[in-house]
């Protein structure tokens, strides 16, 4: 194994130490297990970001993929069984990839990849960047999973995907820009149709991915620097929203919407860390959101039908936390609904990190020429034609919103998704599997005539 440091390891790695460090600091691990679990996924997390090639990386991210669906399963079992077998369907296409671009030659280096293997580096690392379809484990997991969980999952995991991505990509991929605007609106429009806090935030991944692969799908220096400011915008804004996320749980035991709508008068302070998110999902100026994404609309300024679906899901990102902060925290969805209860506060140690959190992204937001990506003659963000024209979807949401809120009022029921193939699928594998059953019946002759069968079958295979 062979590893080296550049730019871009360096950031993975600070964020995995911080982000880890956020949700372990945050979360009640009861057992030596769960208290382990948090620095192996950061340890596997480091190393593959510090790997010299696709198989050292392929072999920690799937060790990573492991930890955290230990720390998934420490509030829900079957929900870490669901990440982990569509992590490793990913990690065995990522393998075979490898294996495809290695023939014949030394192990592929950790770069980009040749053209012809491209797409199938697209496939396999989408399971864990979650593209388009291969999305089917997000909102299961995320959702379940305890907020400290969620918080390095959306902050953290999946980004590795993106780096990867990052990593692969060499010049201008038609395929990700279209993977990239596809995410960003089909994320958002999941997003408006939820009910419950952290599926809501789960779709808002998605979405916000969408940027980054479109970002990087542009093939130039630029696009690589807004895709990488991107990943550090999302992973402390996310992180902050699925803690706040974690609050109303224990504030209120739900952080369904239609059942909250007080939040923001009994505690004040969660709701004005919410707002530090949300305004930076936005891209609120002096946030890192508007940092990174005034950059990926820079990039993208050869491709305008992307960067208008780029603009028309900020708008949908407007509507959805307008959505949230409205129904969740200041009046409840529907008039007559049994409200529920204060029943208790965040511990002072989880608004501590909440605050944390908040500062960093806020940080990020006013000393963005201090991070490493930022391009050195980039333009000055403090002008007031660059905030009017980041605050165009902001506005329009607003407004939007304003006019019309019943028609965003959290309603019931489940929108469906492709989660919701998961059990026919399931049944699906269940007919050969009972076939393989019937054929263990113990008796030597069925085992020795399927035996004769297959060797007859695969000389007549190769004879052909």
């Amino acid at each position: 194994m062979s590893f080296s440091v550049d730019p871009l390891s360096s950031v993975m790695i600070v964020l995995a130490l911080f982000m880890t460090g956020c949700s372990y600091a945050y979360g009640n691990w009861k057992t030596p297990a769960q208290r382990w679990a948090p620095w192996c996924f950061c340890l596997f997390a480091c190393l593959s970001a510090i790997a010299s090639d696709w198989l050292v990386f392929v072999f920690f991210m799937e060790l990573s993929s492991f930890a955290l669906a230990a720390m998934i399963g420490k509030k829900d079992r079957p929900a870490a069984w669901i990440y982990l077998y569509s992590q490793l369907i990913g990690g065995a296409l990522l393998l075979l990839a490898v294996a495809i671009g290695s023939a014949g030659g030394p192990i592929l280096p950790m770069g980009p990849v040749p053209s012809g293997q491209f797409p199938l580096f697209v496939l396999a690392l989408g399971f864990k960047a979650a593209l388009p379809i291969l999305h089917f484990w997000l909102p299961i997991a995320h959702g379940r999973a305890s907020a400290e969980v969620s918080a390095v999952l959306s902050g953290y995991a999946v980004k590795m995907g993106i780096y990867g991505l990052l990593r692969a990509a060499d010049g201008p991929s038609v395929s990700l820009l279209c993977i990239g605007a596809v995410m960003a609106l089909y994320g958002v429009f999941q997003a408006l149709m939820q009910h419950d806090g952290k599926r809501l935030l789960a779709y808002h991944t998605m979405s916000q991915l969408g940027f980054i692969v479109a970002a990087i799908g542009s093939g130039t220096a630029l696009g690589r620097a807004a895709a990488m400011a991107h990943l550090v915008s999302h992973c402390l804004f996310k992180g902050l929203l699925f803690l706040t996320a974690g609050g109303l749980e224990d504030s209120y035991g739900t952080r369904d919407l239609r059942y909250l709508g007080t939040v923001a008068r009994e505690v004040p302070l969660l709701f004005a860390l919410f707002l530090v998110g949300a305004t930076s999902i936005a891209g609120f100026p002096g946030t890192s959101g508007y940092v990174s994404k005034f950059l990926i609309k820079l990039s993208l300024g050869d491709y305008p039908a992307v960067m208008w679906s780029l603009q028309i899901a900020g708008v949908g990102t407007v509507l959805s936390f307008c959505k949230f902060g409205i129904y969740g925290y200041l009046r409840t969805a529907r008039p007559g609904v049994s409200r529920a209860l204060l029943v208790g506060k965040p511990s002072s140690r989880k608004f501590k990190v909440m605050v944390v959190m908040a500062v960093a992204t806020l940080g990020v937001g006013f000393f963005h020429r201090w991070l490493p990506f930022f391009p050195a003659d980039g333009p000055s963000l403090w002008k007031l034609g660059k905030a009017l024209s980041a605050s165009y979807p902001i506005v329009v949401g607003s407004v939007i919103f304003a006019s019309f809120p019943r028609v965003f009022s959290p309603g019931d029921g489940h929108f469906p998704d492709v989660e919701d193939f998961l059990p026919r699928l399931g049944c699906l594998c269940l007919e050969p599997l009972s076939l393989m059953r019937e054929l263990h019946c113990g008796r030597l002759r069925a085992y020795l005539a399927v035996a004769i069968l297959s060797g007859l079958s695969i000389l007549w295979f190769l004879s052909s």
